[in-house]
C-alpha cells in the first residue's frame, strides 16, 4: 500500500470518527429527571451527512479537504447551539432538519468540491458567479 493510500484511509478514519463522536454528544439529551437519554433518531440523522462526507474525503486533496470536513463541524455545532442554548428546546425539529439538509448539499456540491466548478447541478450557477468575479 503506497503512502497516498494510506493517507485518505487515515482522513476517512478521523471524518468518521469525529463525526460519530460529535452525533454521539449531540443525541444525548437531559431528562426531566435529572439523567439523561439517547435519541437514535438523532445520532442517525447526524451520521448520514459524516457518511457522505467520509465518501467524498477519498477524492479531494489539499485545504478543500480540511474545509469541507470543518464547515459540516460547524454546520452541526451552529445548529445544535441554537436549538439548545438560544431556543432552549433539546429536541427540536432543526436538529433533525438541519442534518438532512447538509447531506443533500454535500451531494449536490461534489463536482464543485472535486475542482469541477461547471459540472454538476449546481454548475450553472457556480460557473456565473465565477465570470462575474
Amino acid at each position: 500500500m503506497d503512502r497516498s493510500s494510506e493517507s485518505q484511509e487515515i482522513w476517512v478514519f478521523s471524518t468518521l470518527v469525529a463525526g460519530f463522536a460529535l452525533s454521539f454528544l449531540i443525541a444525548v439529551v437531559p431528562h426531566f429527571n435529572g439523567a439523561y437519554r439517547l435519541e437514535p433518531l438523532m445520532l442517525a440523522a447526524w451520521m448520514i451527512p459524516y457518511l457522505i462526507l467520509s465518501v467524498i474525503v477519498w477524492f479531494l486533496r489539499g485545504p478543500v479537504r480540511l474545509r469541507t470536513i470543518l464547515g459540516v463541524v460547524w454546520i452541526q455545532l451552529l445548529t445544535v447551539l441554537i436549538q439548545r442554548a438560544i431556543l432552549g428546546d433539546p429536541d427540536g425539529l432543526s436538529l433533525f432538519l438541519m442534518p438532512l439538509v447538509t447531506a443533500v448539499g454535500l451531494l449536490l456540491l461534489i463536482p464543485q468540491l472535486c475542482g469541477r466548478m461547471e459540472e454538476g447541478p449546481l454548475g450553472p450557477i457556480c460557473g456565473r458567479l465565477l465570470k462575474r468575479t
